[in-house]
């Protein structure tokens, strides 16, 4: 039973709420179940049903409390948060939102297209239920969309506007919150068949409660904490969104109004956040939504009904106006790398690591095994994964990754200049990649090592996936001698083309790969091609090469490295070196913050999908780690030489499998 709601007025109400309950629910995509949970933001998804709750309680005031709501009222109730539900994810992308109610919110999680897509979904969900009644409460529900977005779009014509006036405020909260409460009473009294006057006093009621519900929230934005919200607040001034109390505050502070005629820094929002607060525009606010809650009461004064449940109808909207929190939210959490603090990997793994690179001739010193661009890439303040069950696996996989970054090397190394020895370069790594292990087509380090690698990398994995790890190694080569190309042409491109340039050579295949071998699991494709799993993917990728673009610029800058974001953005717009590092500082910050709430909703996924068949747990694992390597791969020792380093000479690995166009290449048998 909601609080304040008196059961001895409303016997009904817990029970009729758990049949709205029962009627909400996903959106069912037909014949595409993985999908659902676009649609299902979980179980406290609805927990307050405010809407819900208006609609029932206008119907008990205008018929008998005692007797159950009709199953008409019901489905009213079900459809008006349902539509509630489905604007919530247009708000969310619209304001660039991580959270809705203390979880990550669907545009992080799906992205923001499918956001918009699957809000649009469930909100004529509830359009269709209300059509299903009558023709009355479908054209109510359009009139009180077609406000819903009116508000919407006053709001974002004035944004830094720091000359908004009052009556715009009040027409963007009267569209974008009021109208769908004013609806939920409306439809509710609408079931009971009472006169219109009744009708239009109880949408009055609702009208004017959602008011005061919006200027109390926004209230909170500038008062409260996110913990007790459960969601992100005093997010209002930054984005431009200048609410009462900022504009009362802006009308009589010179200084508040010139901050707020553009975006702010950080700083400054700080600084305009402390100017409301001492301005005394809250408490102002918070009067004119006492004034919105006296004319609330007068609508409802005006219905001939029990003064009983009129009061008790008052103290439940009072009651939720005096909310301090939104009800228990889960903490945001970051994630992090599990393990305690270290210098690097384990001894043991880490000496086979400095042999396995001296045996196969990768490196020919000690010093060389500890060059830093190879094995330091795994030296940093924590051990990023946790330690593997089988330590040939572990060896295998670590391998593998120093392996993946040597050959980085090769096609970057500046000193790699004539574009004939680029092809070369790329056609003799596709012939090692694809010679019979047995029968190395050249000896060399490259070849050895390749030899040495492959059967423990295919032990125990499925043909197709041997196929797609030899595919994606290939691409990959083919990517890199792209990128030489451009380097050696001083071709910049633009920050459009960046991404799905810098992703084609990222490695992204087979580093999943390696942490699939490192577990010793195998992701099926079906939910590789999960749009969650593929955004999930692209935001590690993302974050992990645009940070090494900002800690390599300089490296990069000397070597004319053509893939980097900063340089992109540099040519692109003209601006300076330091415009173009904040600008990808903002926007690799953006993309983390998403990654870590992202990362955070994986097992509720995996939970819900589709035959996981109990392996969600597995597969939670492997997406983690390999979010832990993007999130924390900027910690490692990779870009800083240290004394015991000493760098390979990587014209000598590139000869011994150089296979220029006129030599056919080699076929494994």
């Amino acid at each position: 039973m909601p609080r304040e709601i008196d059961s001895a007025v409303f016997p009904h109400l817990d029970a009729d709420l758990g049949r709205v309950r029962d009627v909400l629910g996903p959106v069912q995509l037909r014949g595409r179940p993985e999908l659902t949970a676009l649609t299902d933001q979980g179980p406290d998804t609805s927990r307050r049903l405010v809407r819900p709750t208006l609609t029932l309680l206008s119907y008990y005031l205008l018929t008998d409390p005692a007797v159950p709501a009709d199953d008409r009222v019901v489905r009213a109730a079900a459809a008006v948060e349902l539509m509630h539900l489905g604007s919530l994810y247009h708000d969310d992308v619209v304001d660039h939102a991580y959270e809705r109610r203390g979880r990550p919110s669907a545009n992080v999680v799906w992205g923001s297209h499918m956001a918009v897509l699957g809000g649009d979904s469930v909100t004529f969900s509830g359009m269709r239920m209300l059509a299903e009644l009558g023709q009355r409460e479908v054209l109510a529900a359009m009139i009180a969309g077609e406000e819903m977005c009116a508000g919407m779009v006053i709001e974002a014509a004035d944004l830094y506007v720091a000359s908004r006036s009052e009556q715009s405020y009040l027409d963007t909260i009267d569209g974008k919150t009021a109208a769908v409460l004013s609806l939920a009473c409306r439809v509710g009294a609408m079931q009971a068949g009472r006169s219109e006057d009744e009708e239009q006093a109880l949408a009055g009621f609702g009208r004017h409660f959602g008011l005061a519900y919006q200027l109390y929230d926004d209230i909170l934005d500038l008062t409260s904490t996110a913990e007790e919200m459960g969601k992100p607040v005093n997010a209002d001034l930054p984005e431009g969104i200048y609410t009462l109390p900022v504009i009362r505050a802006a009308a009589r502070n010179r200084d508040l109004a010139n901050l707020l005629r553009s975006r702010m820094t950080g700083e400054q929002a700080a600084r305009a956040h402390e100017l409301v607060i001492a301005s005394g525009a809250v408490d102002e606010a918070r009067a004119v939504a006492e004034e919105f809650i006296d004319q609330a009461g007068g609508h409802l004064a005006a219905v001939a009904v029990d003064p009983r449940a009129r009061h008790a109808m008052t103290a439940y909207v009072r009651s939720i106006l005096d909310r301090r929190t939104s009800g228990p939210a889960v903490p945001a959490q970051v994630t992090q790398p599990p393990g305690a603090h270290t210098d690097g990997l384990p001894p043991q793994l880490a000496q086979w690591l400095r042999s396995w690179l001296v045996d196969t001739g990768l490196a020919v010193t000690p010093a060389e095994a500890e060059y830093h661009r190879w094995i330091g890439a795994f030296w940093g303040r924590v051990q990023i994964l946790p330690p593997a069950a089988d330590a040939a696996r572990e060896q295998t996989a670590y391998a593998m990754a120093v392996l993946t970054l040597m050959w980085d090397d090769l096609f970057e190394d500046p000193q790699l200049r004539a574009p004939e020895a680029v092809t070369a370069l790329r056609r003799g790594m596709v012939a090692t990649l694809r010679q019979d292990p047995e029968k190395p087509w050249r000896s060399g380090a490259i070849p050895t090592a390749w030899a040495s690698l492959w059967p423990r990398l295919r032990e125990g994995r499925t043909t197709r996936w041997q196929e797609r790890f030899l595919d994606g190694i290939e691409e990959w080569c083919e990517a890199a001698e792209r990128e030489a190309h451009h380097r050696i042409n001083g071709y910049i491109p633009s920050t459009a083309d960046y991404l799905p340039l810098r992703m084609s050579i990222s490695g992204g295949e087979t580093a999943l790969a390696c942490v699939e071998v490192y577990q010793d699991r195998e992701l099926p494709s079906k939910l590789r091609n999960h749009p969650v799993i593929r955004r999930l993917e692209e935001l590690v990728f993302f974050v992990t090469f645009v940070e090494n673009d900002l800690v390599g610029l300089d490296q990069d800058e000397a070597d004319q490295v053509p893939y980097n974001l900063v340089r992109a953005v540099r040519h692109e717009t003209g601006c300076t070196r330091r415009e173009a590092v904040e600008q990808v500082q903002r926007q690799v910050a953006e993309q983390r913050a998403q990654l870590e709430a992202l990362i955070r909703y994986v097992p509720a996924l995996f939970r819900v999908l589709p035959g996981m068949s109990g392996r969600g747990k597995n597969y939670t694992e492997i997406y983690v780690n390999l979010a832990n390597v993007g999130l924390w791969g900027r910690e490692s020792g990779r870009y800083e030489q240290t004394s015991a380093s000493a760098a390979p000479d990587l014209e000598r690995l590139r000869r011994e499998i150089y296979l220029p166009a006129a030599e056919p290449a080699p076929t494994a048998g």
